[in-house]
């Protein structure tokens, strides 16, 4: 009966380093706001409603009262409520604001239905080999979401060299590296899509697991012969004490990770995180795993896993 006792203190004490019950145990990850969209477009003397979430210095969300302010008070205003107003035809920046964090918003006001309001650029694969050439598929829109036919457009590579884009947003991939690819027609830019070129690269999206949170990228890549594991900006991820980045060619166990995965280094924040696989062990190929593992190390649970492709 004793061992048993201290065999269930042990897994007690285990799994309390990943178990969010105590929010001294929670690592400051700071305060975020989150406008719902990254872009309105609304008619000239109409209105359209913002909304914004606010999250605490712990990552969790809640109830503040947000702040609105705007760049261009002669393009659009905007209430205590979010809800924005359309003087005149422009682009103007709205500003959310709670604490000490905020986000941007672009608004586009436009005159009438024949102009363009939105670009939305997607591709079938942002992965590439040297030689490939590929159409970007645009959508020209109006301030209702209906397709705009004849509009003029510019495109833009922000490394030619990597990636050249045509007139007819055709491109070619020229060389290894990384490229963003972008639109504008009548003043409005589109959304950017960022292109790797080469064999050297991976790629992942996080998803969870075990009803914890993962979300945003994962790219494992060589750089100058150096093995280079990052996670994006928009990386996130439940976390607890002993919060852990493994390679790993399982996501089912955390047992299993933990025991014969690639420890890379513990993690305390969201957001984008670079680490040099090569520093830690040269021996390690690009080829060498499948995963990327968030794992609560102490009791090998797995918060969330990106598959490399």
């Amino acid at each position: 009966m004793k061992c048993h006792r201290i065999l269930l203190a042990l897994f007690l004490s285990a799994m309390s380093g990943c178990i969010e019950i105590d929010r001294k145990d929670d690592p400051i990850v700071g305060e975020r706001v989150e406008i719902e969209s990254g872009s309105y477009s609304v008619m000239i003397g109409q209105t359209v409603q913002a909304k914004a979430t606010y999250f605490d210095l712990y990552g969790l969300e809640k109830t503040a009262p947000i702040v609105w302010t705007v760049s261009s008070p002669s393009i659009i205003t905007v209430d205590d409520t979010g809800l924005i107003r359309a003087k005149s035809v422009g682009q103007a920046l709205l500003f959310a604001r709670a604490g000490t964090a905020s986000d941007t918003a672009r608004v586009v006001v436009v005159g009438d239905v024949n102009s363009v309001a939105s670009i939305q650029l997607s591709s079938t694969s942002t992965n590439l080999s040297v030689g490939n050439i590929q159409d970007i598929m645009i959508s020209v829109l109006n301030v209702n979401g209906v397709p705009l036919s004849n509009k003029q457009t510019t495109w833009q590579s922000s490394n030619p060299a990597i990636v050249s884009v045509n007139t007819t947003g055709r491109i070619t991939a020229l060389a290894d590296g990384t490229a963003s690819i972008s639109a504008s027609s009548e003043g409005v830019i589109s959304n950017s899509l960022i292109f790797q070129v080469g064999s050297g690269l991976r790629s992942g999206t996080f998803m969870k697991s075990g009803g914890y949170e993962a979300s945003g990228m994962a790219l494992l890549k060589i750089d100058n012969g150096k093995l280079i594991l990052q996670l994006a900006s928009d990386f996130k991820t439940s976390f607890a004490l002993g919060t852990f980045i493994y390679l790993s060619n399982t996501n089912t166990s955390g047992a299993v990770v933990r025991s014969s995965g690639f420890e890379v280094k513990q993690i305390t924040q969201n957001g984008a995180h670079s680490f040099e696989i090569s520093m830690i062990d040269p021996g390690v190929k690009i080829s060498d795993f499948k995963y990327v593992i968030v794992l609560c190390k102490p009791a090998g649970v797995i918060f969330g896993f990106a598959e490399l492709k």
